[in-house]
């Protein structure tokens, strides 16, 4: 799929910020710093999108993030959703799970789709803010040097090389971060001895669209076998392959049809069939220390590499935007200290660590990396088809947003009679709300600046409404919902479910969708509130 080129003359040669990687994590940051007002420049050496399906679980965070810059709709309207799926050992099922899911909420827990068009959607979604956010493709960085307030950055195109002084770097490269390796930075972490083999095939089928997963199916004996119906008659295949099998020949049309093909009889899939794309993986749990240095930020592979089991990679990488625009935002407009960068560091570093301590236990159960670990495998499995209870431990736990417990914009809990589900740290919950007879989800509502969630009969209402009115034309407005009368309808009693049911609870929410305070009445907030109001400067 091609994408518009700016010519090399168009290059400017000063921008706030410049990302190196046109891929779906840089182009939905360079959509969200557009919301923001904020100008970027992304590199990319690629002429288009990507080829194959790469990434293709989108989590409900993520639906949420690219609803922020309009790139859901398309999404989900190309997608294919999914609430669960089933896993076999050999020819018997040993596990259907279903991950929670409401039909009030905005979004299925998870949308199959190519990769390539999550990245032509949040192309498309930057290109609304024109010369904002441009996109130089077919061009590479060469070379970044931190010059201390600024970073110099030298971008090789085919008319040449051309130097940008840019404010801030963010590297979203991915994992052959050419920006890493420039800072010669390197991952710690370690990485998994199995490999999967990774086809995509075009193929007509009526089944319903799950995750699928088979041990040791007698179309491949041994292996380890995933399947991911995809939009435009596509399916995802991952096979196994063993620890004696070389890479180069695995990866060879000759070897991979007739496994794919020995499946498909399998399973009775019977329609034509033809492959459109190969590749290989294997697992990786690695990441920098660090998401700063100094004038440069990294996000998504380019920082971080998470294994596909529970399908928390580019979902991972989408929540690193989601976090760091804002803050680049606050930086850039002189509304925040430069410090304010630091917890974007802290907090998705934790992220990204607790994304591995999930993903390696899939890991070692998906491709056991010993004797010790297969035997506890399939011991297991064999228990599984005879006892429920057991099917459990077979669950893939699939990508959920992380709590930034110990972040240092976590304000001191001021309600803990209120619950956890919406504590300082915590992902805002969904809420359906509705507002002169039309419905809102609260999620719709974040994104652009801080969010006051009120109940209606709280006293000192008239602080937070005079800072809404103070920054209502200010690119990132601070937002008050009034819960009650003269505000926003709770017809399903999901504001009270989920935000506690006492009345007189402040809910300060950050333009991320993240909790960062909460007290019983306005006033006790008004200190807090003091430190929030310079960001609107």
């Amino acid at each position: 799929m091609q994408a518009r080129t700016i010519l090399p003359g168009r290059i400017p040669d000063r921008v706030p910020v410049l990302i190196a990687g046109g891929g779906p994590v840089g182009l939905t940051l360079a959509a969200l710093l557009a919301e923001q007002g904020i100008a970027s420049l992304t590199v990319e050496a690629d002429d288009a999108y990507c080829a194959g399906s790469r990434a293709i679980c989108m989590s409900r965070r993520s639906q949420e993030i690219l609803g922020w810059v309009g790139a859901d709709k398309p999404l989900v309207e190309k997608g294919l959703s999914w609430t669960g799926g089933r896993s076999y050992f050999r020819h018997e099922q040993v596990l259907h799970f279903e991950m929670p899911s409401d039909p009030l909420q905005r979004y299925a827990p998870m949308v199959n789709i190519q990769q390539f068009y999550v990245e032509q959607y949040a192309h498309r979604a930057l290109q609304r803010h024109g010369d904002l956010a441009q996109v130089a493709w077919s061009s590479r960085v060469g070379d970044v040097q931190d010059c201390g307030d600024a970073a110099h950055v030298t971008i090789e195109t085919a008319a040449g090389p051309r130097t940008v002084r840019a404010d801030w770097v963010v590297a979203c490269d991915g994992g052959r971060s050419t920006v890493r390796e420039l800072l010669k930075l390197h991952f710690h972490g370690m990485q998994y001895e199995g490999r999967y083999v990774i086809v995509d095939i075009e193929q007509d089928t009526q089944r319903p669209v799950e995750r699928l997963a088979w041990f040791d199916p007698p179309s491949n004996p041994g292996s380890t076998i995933l399947m991911h119906r995809q939009p435009d008659n596509v399916w995802r295949i991952d096979y196994q392959i063993g620890d004696d099998e070389d890479a180069e020949e695995a990866v060879k049309p000759g070897n991979v049809l007739p496994r794919v093909q020995s499946h498909l009889d399998m399973i009775g899939e019977t329609a034509p069939w033809k492959p459109l794309w190969i590749s290989i993986y294997n697992a990786k749990c690695l990441t920098l220390d660090s998401y700063r240095h100094g004038r440069v930020l990294f996000a998504g592979d380019a920082g971080h590499l998470v294994p596909i089991f529970g399908v928390r990679g580019l979902n991972s990488g989408l929540d690193d935007a989601g976090n760091l625009a804002w803050k680049l935002a606050w930086v850039l407009r002189g509304a925040a200290p430069e410090s304010l960068l630091d917890t974007y560091s802290q907090e998705r570093v934790h992220a990204t660590r607790q994304n591995i301590e999930y993903g390696a236990k899939s890991t070692e159960f998906m491709a056991p990396p010993d004797y010790g670990f297969r035997l506890l495998r399939e011991a297991t499995l064999r228990l599984a088809r005879v006892d429920a209870s057991v099917s459990e431990l077979i669950n893939p736990r699939q990508s959920s947003p992380i709590t930034y417990a110990g972040s240092p914009l976590n304000q001191p809990d001021g309600a803990p009679f209120a619950g956890n589900a919406a504590a300082p740290g915590q992902p805002a919950p969904e809420a359906l709300l509705e507002r002169e007879g039309k419905p809102v989800h609260l999620t719709s509502l974040f994104g652009r600046g801080f969010v006051a969630l009120v109940d209606g009969t709280v006293s000192g209402l008239i602080a937070l409404q005079a800072l809404q009115d103070k920054t209502r034309s200010a690119p990132s407005p601070f937002h008050v919902v009034i819960l009650g009368q003269g505000g926003y309808a709770d017809p399903h009693g999901q504001g009270r479910k989920h935000y506690g049911a006492q009345p007189g609870i402040v809910y300060l929410i950050r333009p991320d969708g993240y909790v960062m305070g909460r007290w019983a009445g306005a006033g006790a907030a008004a200190s807090a509130l003091h430190a929030v109001t310079p960001f609107y400067a």
